[in-house]
């Protein structure tokens, strides 16, 4: 499989020690002319990683994020993955234990380990980690995984807040050790078919309806996590889906940038047309500007930068992300738009035609033959927890027991007719009960 070819990813030089198929001719980048002892000479081009993770991908959990945990697992039995993807979760707050959780319709066991240390050991091909630290400890919990860079090569910090000059630290050692950093203040990413970054595509009926469960054409980068699963339903209307996506997150320093990725998805053959949705702050989207204007990037663009309505106001806007500020005229979002449609990506009026400007672009690869569409095949039955299906009104169960005393039917708890709250409220007592209370509940 292509994915599993062992290029590097720019700088990121992702070792993937599982690969079992020769390595396709890898695209190379633009040879870049370097100056050194007077003369100039040409540096030798890289070729570029164009795959984070495949469909034999297995992750650690950090943090005891077990509804997150079992989404995931749901995505893998969604995309007919054959093993399930998280290999364990590290939790240094408990003793090595088990979880049970469902893979399918089968009941699993995923170990608990209180350390990374123990994780790694026990599970050695693991390749990526999904931190759901606390702003407080994701610096001190990274660093602790970057010690761990012969294995662990792919991290996604979930955590919003931590402070910027830390992040740059991580982001240098990352780089040093030839690690990616997805975040912070990411939802995550998600490659369809094959695996998905804790809570990205939100609840199994939305990853079923964006049809994330197999992968489609069209890749994409965004700030936003929550705008990211907007993108997945637009680009799955709109086209034959999302083949991969990645939110880089919303500081101002992410650990990879929108043209890390951008140069992967224009270097992997099974993406046909790039979507970006950057905002307001920020310079990175220039870089995206120069790359199409230098010829490095060889296939179509479709962008466009949120935050707009800030030129309406007379002072400067701080929106949601920590990064989302213009400190400038030209790291306003219409100075960007304007910038990337001078010089050729598809730019639409507004993000409400976003999704035609995408329809528009996939249509023409259609016609032109540069796109096969994707076949649709349903995904396979995925089954839902008892509760949450008696909550859709899906299932019903009789009573285990009758009691003419208690009734844990509905809402509240009664007891003898009374909800508990009106028996704590009125300081009730219990008749027959040799309880200290007032006995004044008569039991018939």
């Amino acid at each position: 499989s292509s994915l599993k070819d062992n290029f590097l990813f720019g700088k990121h030089d992702i070792d993937r020690r599982t690969v079992d198929t020769p390595p396709k001719e890898p695209t190379l980048k633009r040879a870049r002319v370097e100056k050194g002892k007077g003369k100039e000479r040409t540096a030798k081009a890289e070729p570029v990683q164009f795959s984070l993770y495949d469909k034999n991908t297995t992750c650690f959990v950090y943090g005891l994020q077990i509804r997150a945990v079992q989404g995931m697992l749901d995505f893998d039995c969604s995309c007919r993955r054959d093993t399930p993807s998280v290999a364990g979760i590290i939790n240094p707050f408990s003793s090595n234990h088990n979880l049970r959780l469902y893979f399918g319709h089968k009941e699993i066991s995923v170990p608990v380990y209180k350390s990374m240390a123990d994780a790694v050991k026990t599970h050695p091909d693991v390749t990526v980690l999904i931190s759901f630290a606390s702003l407080r400890s994701a610096f001190t919990s990274t660093l602790e995984t970057l010690n761990y860079s012969d294995n662990i090569k792919v991290i996604a910090i979930i955590a919003e807040g931590i402070p910027e000059n830390l992040t740059k630290k991580l982001n240098k050692l990352a780089k040093d050790k030839d690690v990616s950093i997805i975040g912070p203040a990411t939802v995550g990413g998600v490659k369809p078919g094959c695996f998905k970054i804790g809570n990205t595509g939100g609840m199994l009926d939305n990853i079923l309806n964006s049809k994330l469960y197999r992968p489609g054409s069209v890749a994409y980068v965004s700030r936003s996590g929550g705008m990211s699963n907007e993108l997945n339903n637009i680009i799955s209307i709109n086209t034959d889906g999302v083949y991969e996506g990645v939110a880089i997150g919303g500081d101002r320093y992410p650990g990879t940038t929108f043209m890390d990725h951008i140069r992967r998805y224009n270097a992997n053959p099974d993406v046909k047309m790039i979507v970006v949705l950057g905002e307001v702050g920020g310079v990175e989207e220039y870089e995206i500007v120069s790359a199409i204007k230098s010829g490095e990037m060889t296939k179509e663009v479709i962008a466009w930068c949120i935050g707009t309505c800030g030129d309406y106001f007379s002072t400067e806007v701080q929106f949601g992300h920590a990064g989302s500020n213009a400190n400038s005229a030209s790291e306003t979002a219409s100075a960007k738009n304007k910038a990337l449609n001078d010089i050729g990506a598809h730019v639409p009026e507004s993000f409400d035609d976003l999704g035609k400007t995408i329809r528009k672009v996939y249509t023409e690869l259609v016609e032109t033959g540069q796109i096969t569409p994707v076949p649709d095949v349903p995904p396979p039955q995925v089954p839902i927890d008892f509760k949450w299906a008696q909550e859709l009104g899906l299932v019903r169960k009789q009573t285990s027991f009758i009691s003419g005393i208690c009734d844990e039917r509905g809402e509240e708890l009664l007891y003898a007719g009374v909800p508990m709250s009106d028996v704590i409220k009125e300081n009730l007592g219990v008749g027959g009960s040799p309880l200290p209370m007032k006995p004044n509940l008569i039991l018939n």
